[in-house]
């Protein structure tokens, strides 16, 4: 399930939940903040699919955007792949400029 196209404040990156079950089609398999300050990331990884019996899909890598705002923080970008070629090409370029083993 998509997140609302709204602005929805987060009070605290520590209490942000992806709404998701096996019903909506999205299961969160782990994730990462990779960066706290004003301006924060956080990277999901996650498996998809389009309907209750359809097959599950992924996994694939969402990487969020949030800004600290006076009420908490404020989802302003994101990035999903959307095919596993995808995030296994992000892993090979990480490896190929020697930031991986």
């Amino acid at each position: 399930m998509r997140l609302p196209c709204s602005p929805m404040i987060i009070p605290d990156l520590d209490d942000l939940v992806l709404e998701h079950d096996e019903d909506t089609g999205l299961v969160e398999l782990g994730r990462r903040v990779l960066s706290r300050g004003p301006w924060s990331a956080v990277a999901f990884l996650v498996k998809t699919r389009n309907g209750p019996e359809e097959p599950w899909e992924g996994p694939f890598l969402w990487l969020h955007r949030y800004q600290k705002v006076a009420q908490g923080w404020k989802l302003v970008s994101r990035f999903h792949t959307t095919e596993t070629e995808q995030l296994d090409a992000l892993m090979g370029a990480l490896k190929g400029w020697g930031l991986t083993e």
